[in-house]
């Protein structure tokens, strides 16, 4: 791939399922992100913090925690995020996070990474205006 679909970018991935985790991981990166990953809540939220993410690939549920404290990280920084779960209800919670349910294929949830990216640029370029 001479033009990969996510070069330049850095995605967090947080997610405890360990086998999706190295799923995601390896997609984001063939697609050229680098992938900043977290399986705990402690530290996905140090994670969120760095300077250098682009966007964000969250499961809901994290063992008996759930990402809404991720969330309102990322959202205070202005770092888009989506989702990469089963649950229907995160819709509720954040209506403006694209939810991709599990199983995807690959490249569906590239192009879902790569449009969360670009619809956050589209919103930052309109405030601006």
């Amino acid at each position: 791939m001479k033009n990969p679909a996510l070069s330049g970018h850095a995605i967090l991935v947080v997610e405890d399922e360990p086998l999706i985790a190295i799923e995601l991981r390896q997609s984001l990166e063939s697609a050229g992100a680098y992938v900043f990953g977290a399986t705990q809540l402690p530290h996905a939220l140090q994670l969120a913090g760095h300077p250098d993410i682009s966007a964000a690939v969250l499961g809901y549920r994290l063992g008996q925690d759930d990402t809404t404290a991720i969330c309102s990280r990322l959202e205070q920084r202005d770092i888009p995020f989506m989702f990469y779960s089963r649950y229907d209800d995160v819709h509720q919670l954040w209506p403006n996070a694209m939810r991709v349910p599990k199983p995807a294929i690959a490249h569906e949830l590239i192009e879902a990474v790569k449009a969360t990216i670009e619809s956050s640029f589209a919103h930052a370029a309109s405030k601006a205006a």
